[in-house]
């Protein structure tokens, strides 16, 4: 009833911009859309000159920040000051604007965003008067609501994604085929649903002494694949030991990084996600994901996801690794080097071959 109210008292100039806002919130494809269209269409008709959307929701792993007109010093002087008020609950409230000051003596109207929608944030223009109450009260409402939304919307996007990615490496896993080839799929598929600029899989060698670069996408592909180093150096060392997977955003600041292989690389790592390679109880090696393109890193979801895609490809590595053992030790010796000429289970496969297989009395 307090909505109609307000609505009923806006004039028909008022009216205007709140259909227009109602169409930039039903087009708006994204939450950084509907930010810089909202704030360019009150910059328009207000004749605010700059403006900001801060938002705190719990689907984002940092704090949304989009400006529009504002210089970067004043960026981060508002993106302190709104992390500090929607820490302390003040978002929540329904509050009327605060006037915040920035560099030259210029007001910067801060609105709480809608709280009865689950995100936080606030709406800021650069103006010395807001637009009337009851406008700004219906432009607050819809633009929360919208975003509560697309960010809803996004959320399930995610998740639809990392699953979809989960079962494309499940089943190639599951395909007899060659396992290198295999696992740089996998990687390609890992750097995809991260967001990542490269990732590798390194494996133990039969000693358990050395990491040795088997499986890489990315900028390390043309050097790195046989480059071993011992396996209780760096953060891929460290992960081993522990069985610990991480998320590492600032990767140059950790003691434990292992500088060498940016080095041979011609790579700089930024940040990664290191996962442990384990089938059962052995120790197989790491998975690596490295430098996620957008600013705010790796997030527990990637981790989740890449943990998930760890343990797939581990049980494949251990068994190629059986295989070729039962290659090396039986066929090659028993039968011959032209052993898989005519077999149903050719070398290439990760499983014992049809022969080995009916005389050892496990072919079904």
């Amino acid at each position: 009833m307090a909505a109609f109210e307000s609505m009923t008292s806006l004039k028909f100039e008022e009216l205007q911009v709140l259909a227009e806002m109602t169409e930039i919130a039903v087009s708006a494809r994204s939450a950084l859309e509907l930010a810089e269209s909202t704030l360019n269409l009150l910059s328009r008709t207000f004749g605010a000159s700059s403006g900001v959307l801060h938002v705190t929701d719990p689907s984002l792993a940092a704090p949304f920040a989009f400006p529009v007109g504002l210089p970067e010093n004043d960026v981060t002087a508002i993106k302190d000051w709104c992390s500090r008020h929607t820490e302390r609950g003040l978002a929540h409230a329904k509050t009327q604007a605060v006037t915040m000051e920035l560099a030259g003596n210029r007001p910067l109207q801060l609105c709480p965003l809608d709280p009865d929608q689950a995100l936080t944030g606030f709406l800021g223009l650069t103006m010395a008067e807001l637009p009337p109450e009851p406008l700004m009260s219906q432009l607050l409402r819809l633009l929360s609501r919208s975003l509560s939304n697309l960010l809803a919307r996004q959320a399930m996007e995610a998740q639809i994604h990392r699953l979809n990615t989960y079962l494309n490496v499940s089943s190639m896993v599951a395909q007899s085929l060659a396992l290198k080839d295999v696992l740089e799929a996998v990687l390609s598929l890992s750097m995809d649903a991260v967001s990542a600029e490269a990732a590798s899989v390194l494996i133990l060698d039969h000693e358990k002494q050395n990491l040795r670069f088997y499986a890489l996408e990315g900028a390390g592909k043309p050097v790195l694949p046989g480059v071993m180093f011992p396996a209780d150096r760096g953060i891929a060392g460290a992960i081993l030991q522990s069985l610990q997977p991480e998320v590492i955003n600032d990767v140059q600041s950790d003691p434990r990084f292992y500088g060498k292989i940016d080095e041979t690389a011609q790579f700089v790592t930024r940040n990664m996600v290191v996962v442990p390679l384990v089938a059962g109880e052995e120790k197989i090696g790491v998975l690596e994901v490295l430098n996620k393109g957008e600013k705010r890193g790796f997030t527990e979801e990637d981790r989740q996801l890449l943990q998930f895609i760890a343990e797939e490809i581990a049980f494949a590595i251990r068994d190629a690794i059986i295989f070729e053992w039962v290659v090396n030790s039986y066929c090659k010796q028993r039968q011959g080097l032209d052993t898989c000429k005519g077999c149903k289970r050719p070398l290439g496969s990760w499983t014992p071959c049809a022969k080995y297989r009916e005389e050892a009395g496990i072919l079904g």
